[in-house]
Order: structure tokens, then C-alpha cells, then sequence
């Protein structure tokens, strides 16, 4: 059904699709009540846990046997580990704020450093975008 190039077009529609709700989730923190912003930030950790258990996981494992050195290899394993810490945050902080888990920071301070490090994933993983699959070098 999916070939990997067709692979990469939803997984880049399902990551527009994760700014979107990051921006309207912003947007609700700051005008409306967080029941609203929960909601939007709720569904943008559920699409972004199944962008990357469907296709982010395999095109890292595909990449597991290729010798790479430099800025790419550091830029790919900081992508990585700094995208799995944004997982593991929201969804602490999705607990917490809802009182299913202790907290000893409390919840509300954690969203901004937190937004800050997805933020720097999604930057880091459009460069990564571009130079694997347009032969882009911006770094």
C-alpha cells in the first residue's frame, strides 16, 4: 500500500497536521480555558506517537546500517532523543495536569520548555528531511 516515497508524504501531511494543533493548542493556553488547549494537545502526542511508531521507527532502523559521520550522525541521534524526551514530557505533564500521577514540578511549567524542545525536534527533523530525501545541506 504505502511505497517509502509515498511513506514520506504522509508522514510530512502528518506532521504539518501536528503544527497546526501546536499552534491552535498555543493559541487556546493563551485566550481560552486549558480544556480546550488539553484537547489539541492530546490529539497532536497521539498523531506524533503514530507518526513515529509507523514511520519514523522503520526509516531510523533502515538507517541503523549505514555507516554516517559528522553533523548528520549528531543532528539524527539529537533528533531522536530529544523528540522521545518531548513524548515522555507531554504525556507526564498530560498526567499530571490531570492528577493521575504526582508531580514535583508542577504541570503549567513544564509547557513552555517542553513546546521549546519539540520545537527544536521538528527543526531538526526538517533538516534532517532535506538532506536525506532532497540533498539539501544547510548545516
Amino acid at each position: 500500500m504505502f511505497t517509502g516515497f509515498n511513506m514520506l508524504y504522509v508522514n510530512l501531511l502528518l506532521q504539518l497536521t501536528v503544527v497546526i494543533l501546536l499552534i491552535f493548542a498555543v493559541i487556546k493556553a493563551y485566550r481560552d480555558s486549558y480544556d480546550e488547549h488539553c484537547k489539541f494537545m492530546t490529539i497532536a502526542i497521539a498523531v506524533q506517537i503514530l507518526s513515529v511508531l509507523i514511520f519514523m521507527a522503520p526509516s531510523m532502523y533502515s538507517l541503523s546500517g549505514i555507516i554516517m559521520t559528522g553533523y548528520f550522525t549528531t543532528l539524527m541521534y539529537l533528533h531522536h532523543i530529544l523528540g522521545l524526551i518531548v513524548i515522555v514530557l507531554s504525556i507526564y505533564i498530560k498526567l499530571a495536569f490531570n492528577g493521575k500521577i504526582p508531580s514535583p514540578v508542577p504541570p503549567l511549567k513544564m509547557m513552555k520548555p517542553t513546546l521549546f524542545l519539540w520545537v527544536l525536534t521538528l527543526l531538526g527533523g526538517s533538516t534532517l528531511y532535506l538532506t536525506l530525501w532532497k540533498g539539501i545541506t544547510i548545516i
